[in-house]
């Protein structure tokens, strides 16, 4: 996660889809290498996922590595392990959590900008194996999720700050538990310690997909991003890699911007802190993934929260499902390995609506029309979902498909919604039979065969 000042920028319109290239695995350097379609596929069903920003540094209640040598003094910052005891964590009782608020996938700051390591690493001192609570956190959420049928990955920071051996040493600089060599730093050593902490995550941890970050200093190149994806690649074909482990990400326009020719990556993110201008959602044929934080704030734990509100939430997971993409919800969790009480309530609400429309959600993809003036939609075979966002909208008026609608009706009910084909081959719904004053009110249409997308962005 960079910071959201510096990296995240707003999104130009929907209508980048024609100029997106295609993600496509191993880039130029390694053109034999394709991204694994099915467990790409398998990604894109579980549409739902969390994201934790957790370790020593909530004990400072500032935002996780950038606060290092910045807010909070290096030396303070790199004695909070010492410090980390998370005696109320209950990995059953997270993923109890998970399966009430709809989620089918997580992945928690394995390591983040400031090296601390989420399980006993056999690269690192400065892990979970000499905190104060010695519990290996990456063990425990891999076994329960899945027990629980939970897709399980992690957040893999490539650059970092703490390592003597990682160039430019910011925020802080090293910190004392490497060994510092007279030729310090030096990229080569370094990218020994991370393959050998990635592999970890890969062959122990058994992680199905890695969230890359900090790819942005001049010292990591797109070959040493090729290589490190080949080697990946290599240790599992089915692991999914972000397209943060190579350099295609444009911070000067916006995250959409990927060269899937050039660069290598199986998925994209676009991170997203609500409130400070930041947009991420333009429709994307290729799989990808809105990762927001619900606290307008930051990303990992602070006692006072501005959270999002049951309704920005919903609207903004449709924004994310409508334009194909999933949507991975962050939260930050307290010291003692417990959530907050506002955040449990708002994720329970969130995780009620989920379960009552599952059928509009899970396994779909965005479509088959783009995003509209009142809506998004998603689909899956023969069935369609519109969601209709903007309250007491009397009509919307969308393009035929040539598969043929046989039928349009409130969602979960038997109650039919009116339409109407056009002499300029739309179809116009009547939505004055939907309840009034709804945030969301979500339309299932039936087709005579599977459908695809809509011919052009002709929606109103």
């Amino acid at each position: 996660m960079k910071k959201s000042v510096s990296v995240l920028i707003i999104f130009m319109a929907i209508g980048l889809a024609a100029v997106q290239a295609q993600l496509s695995g191993g880039g130029d350097l390694n053109p034999d290498l394709k991204a694994p379609k099915e467990a790409q596929e398998r990604f894109m069903d579980l549409r739902i996922g969390l994201s934790v920003h957790w370790g020593p540094s909530c004990l400072g209640g500032k935002e996780i590595s950038w606060s290092r040598g910045d807010s909070i003094a290096t030396e303070i910052y790199d004695n909070y392990y010492k410090q980390f005891n998370p005696i109320n964590f209950d990995a059953d009782e997270w993923a109890s959590l998970m399966k009430r608020w709809g989620i089918k996938y997580m992945a928690p700051t394995g390591k983040h900008h400031d090296s601390f390591t989420l399980w006993f690493s056999d690269y690192t001192e400065y892990d979970m194996e000499n905190a104060k609570l010695p519990i290996d956190l990456m063990k425990e959420w891999a076994r329960v999720c899945k027990e629980n049928n939970i897709a399980f990955g992690s957040y893999y920071s490539n650059l970092d700050w703490y390592h003597p051996d990682w160039s430019p040493n910011e925020h802080g600089g090293p910190g004392q538990l490497f060994k510092t060599y007279p030729d310090s730093p030096n990229m080569e050593r370094y990218l020994k310690f991370m393959e050998g902490q990635v592999l970890e995550l890969i062959t122990q941890y058994g992680v199905e997909f890695i969230q890359f970050d900090g790819e942005w200093d001049d010292t990591y190149t797109h070959e040493i991003g090729a290589e490190l994806y080949r080697k990946f690649r290599e240790a599992d074909p089915d692991v999914l890699l972000s397209t943060r482990i190579d350099k295609g990400r444009t911070f000067s326009k916006n995250h959409i911007d990927i060269d899937g020719q050039k660069y290598a990556g199986d998925y994209q993110e676009r991170e997203r802190v609500v409130g400070e201008g930041n947009e991420v959602f333009a429709w994307a044929d290729h799989p990808w993934q809105a990762w927001v934080t619900i606290d307008k704030g930051q990303w990992s734990y602070r006692k006072n929260t501005e959270l999002m509100t049951i309704d920005e939430l919903l609207l903004d997971m449709l924004s994310a499902l409508g334009n194909n993409g999933n949507y991975m919800i962050n939260l930050g969790p307290r010291p003692d390995g417990t959530f907050e009480p506002d955040q449990i309530a708002l994720m329970d609400q969130l995780g009620e609506w989920l379960h009552q429309h599952a059928n509009a959600i899970y396994g779909t993809r965005g479509g088959p029309y783009y995003p509209f003036e009142h809506g998004v939609s998603t689909r899956r075979k023969n069935k369609a979902w519109l969601f209709v966002i903007k309250p007491n909208t009397q009509k919307i008026e969308l393009a035929q498909l040539k598969q043929g609608l046989q039928g349009a009706t409130i969602f979960g009910t038997n109650q039919t919604v009116p339409f109407k084909k056009t002499e300029a081959g739309t179809l116009v719904f009547d939505l004055t039979v939907l309840e009034p004053n709804q945030t969301v009110s979500v339309i299932e249409l039936s087709y005579a065969e599977d459908i695809g997308m809509e011919a052009k962005n002709q929606g109103k």
